[in-house]
């Protein structure tokens, strides 16, 4: 609080979050063996309940049925109007993953579907990827270069066979990342997301530590451990019966690791109240696993604090880091709810800015914007 009750708060620089940050989820919706997808069903009603209230930017979906994935789109039309959607991913002939994005999809590809795992060590019949890598390229707003996202589904289960099997897809993924894509978009912001059926904190006596094969230099992924908000708790499986593990992950490359902001496991369960429309139990009416959430600020995104703050004689200054060249708006309320604009396309000329008038109300706040 500053003399006369004068409260300066320095938003997030653009016109809309969108612009200077943005979440993803990843989520197996649990639709092994269903065969209603519709939006008149009560899972996909508490996916979709889900979704509203967490409305993140985008959402990488592990386990869409793949004899319904064709009603994705009645899906994405009745929770998340306006998105953009990519299906096109490969299948074991039961599941499929699929991608959702709130910015424009630019272009999704399969890879490594069905691709022989013999050259990563895995020589049982079928040696085969189970299911797929999946990629979405996605133009987020102001981003100069787009935005890659990969999800996955591993091999289950925790026999031996089906360990080394899922060690092996894990060793196919990490050389694509090391052989195909760093060497001509390793510049860009990416990510690896999904189900990968073992807990890299609680391991079966069978592993063949398929995360370590991931999280490493030559993919340049990294281990994040997002944990529920109330129970300080990483495991996301399985909410319907115990929840003794953790298999969903987001396994961002070193520019977006580096500008994470926020993650969680989400659970309803554990609301108190429980938010519109959001009812108790969804978390256990969606699925076996739990969401994880995490938003990453702009990485090309200049400097943004506030320097100073002084009120002289009925006069409130403010400065703050700039962009040569960059445009700001500064809004004024006294109530937090009803916003004036006091200034408008303020350019900086150098790595900082400033901004002046008369403090006429006995409290009053401000916010500054980055002028799209």
């Amino acid at each position: 609080m500053l003399s006369r009750g004068f409260i300066v708060a320095l938003v997030c620089a653009g016109q809309s979050a969108t612009l200077c940050a943005f979440s993803l989820l990843t989520y197996n919706v649990s639709g092994n063996g269903t065969t209603d997808w519709s939006t008149n069903s009560t899972q996909v009603q508490a996916i979709g309940r889900e979704m509203i209230h967490l409305h993140p930017d985008i959402i990488t979906f592990q386990e869409i049925p793949f004899t319904n994935s064709y009603q994705m789109p009645n899906f994405v039309k009745a929770y998340l109007p306006s998105y953009f959607l990519a299906t096109n991913s490969g299948t074991d002939g039961f599941l499929r993953s699929v991608i959702a994005s709130r910015f424009p999809i630019v272009r999704s590809q399969k890879w490594l579907d069905g691709v022989s795992l013999i050259p990563f060590g895995y020589t049982n019949s079928p040696s085969t990827f189970t299911r797929d890598l999946f990629e979405a390229e996605i133009s987020v707003p102001e981003y100069p270069e787009h935005v890659h996202v990969f999800t996955t589904h591993l091999k289950a289960q925790s026999d031996s066979t089906s360990a080394s099997r899922r060690a092996a897809e894990a060793s196919a993924i990490s050389n694509f990342f090391a052989t195909v894509f760093l060497p001509t978009n390793g510049s860009r912001p990416y990510m690896l997301t999904g189900d990968l059926n073992e807990d890299v904190n609680r391991p079966p006596s069978s592993t063949r530590h398929p995360i370590e094969r991931l999280v490493n230099a030559n993919t340049g992924l990294h281990l994040t451990t997002p944990v529920n908000p109330v129970t300080k708790d990483d495991r996301t499986i399985s909410i319907r019966a115990t929840l003794d593990a953790r298999f969903d992950y987001i396994l961002p490359g070193d520019l977006l690791f580096s500008n994470i902001t926020a993650s969680e496991i989400f659970r309803t369960d554990l609301l108190s109240p429980v938010p519109p429309p959001l009812q108790q139990l969804d978390d256990k009416t969606a699925s076996d696993h739990l969401p994880v959430l995490m938003t990453f600020r702009d990485p090309y995104a200049p400097p943004f604090a506030l320097t100073s703050v002084f009120v002289t004689n009925g006069v409130v200054a403010l400065s703050w880091e700039a962009a040569d060249g960059w445009a700001y708006d500064v809004e004024g309320s006294s109530d937090l709810s009803v916003w004036t604009k006091h200034a408008t396309n303020l350019i900086a000329t150098a790595t900082n800015i400033g901004w002046s008038a008369n403090a006429n109300e006995p409290v009053q706040f401000f916010r500054i914007f980055r002028a799209p």
